[in-house]
């Protein structure tokens, strides 16, 4: 090689430097287009953990953070865990279960059985009528008479008593065996979306369907939420596990 043709250093010295700058130019755009060095542009994990606790520092001290029994728990008391919530508005639902041709059925049997005992209590009355027309007070019968018809109504007012007393037993039995289904259901529901506490509730926005006083102060009781978010309600989920026709 002649003098003419070999690179002189600094000619070198130029080759080099250009080629640091290409590499930082590229290294540079890379930056500039992803957010990190093109180095780094490798997937990274999203993940944190697996972990057997995560420690949280704060001004009152370190919190311990752990997974019992697939719940995020912050101490070893059975109270201090994450929980999940839902709500459920039972009042159309348990109408809906009571409505259902079981229930409807059993309390037609009742209440035609107390329809013929009623019946009967007619039948004596429309008999007395019979056996003192015209009745007038002076009449030689009229004690005789006064006493019957006396009589007929202590007994029929210690059937009706009676009757209220089943009637109200048997419809407290009827709630007590539709809130059964209900917490069947709910039970379903729940473990299938993993759900630990649900409440019984009125929806907030939901109409008042009271005109007195009382009424109305118990509704506002019952209103277990002020404010709830929608994903919170599985009524409807309850609702077609009891297969019944859907809410309006």
């Amino acid at each position: 090689m002649n003098s003419s043709t070999k690179p002189s250093s600094a000619q070198g010295l130029l080759i080099v430097f250009g080629s640091l700058l290409a590499g930082m130019l590229g290294a540079f755009l890379a930056l500039s287009v992803s957010g990190t060095p093109a180095v780094a542009m490798r997937m990274l994990p999203t993940d944190l953990g697996p972990a057997d606790a995560l420690i949280l520092s704060g001004k009152g001290g370190n919190v311990t953070v752990t997974n019992q029994e697939g719940r995020m728990a912050w101490s070893d008391s059975p109270s201090s865990r994450a929980y999940s919530v839902a709500c459920v508005y039972i009042d159309p639902i348990l109408k809906g279960i009571l409505s259902g041709d079981r229930f409807s059925n059993d309390r037609s049997k009742f209440d035609e059985e107390a329809k013929i005992q009623g019946q009967e209590f007619e039948r004596k009355s429309k008999a007395l009528q019979e056996k003192y027309p015209d009745l007038k007070q002076g009449d030689a019968a009229y004690e005789s008479a006064r006493g019957e018809y006396k009589a007929l109504q202590g007994e029929y007012e210690k059937w009706l008593t009676a009757l209220q007393k089943v009637q109200s037993k048997h419809m407290a039995e009827q709630v007590e065996k539709a809130y059964g289904e209900l917490i069947a259901a709910v039970d379903i529901v729940a473990e299938r979306r993993k759900i630990d506490f649900v409440y019984r509730f009125i929806p907030p926005a939901h109409a008042f369907e009271s005109s007195e006083l009382a009424s109305a102060m118990m509704q506002v009781q019952a209103r277990t939420f002020l404010r709830s978010p929608t994903g919170t309600d599985i009524s409807e989920d309850v609702i077609k596990e009891l297969g019944l026709p859907a809410a309006p």
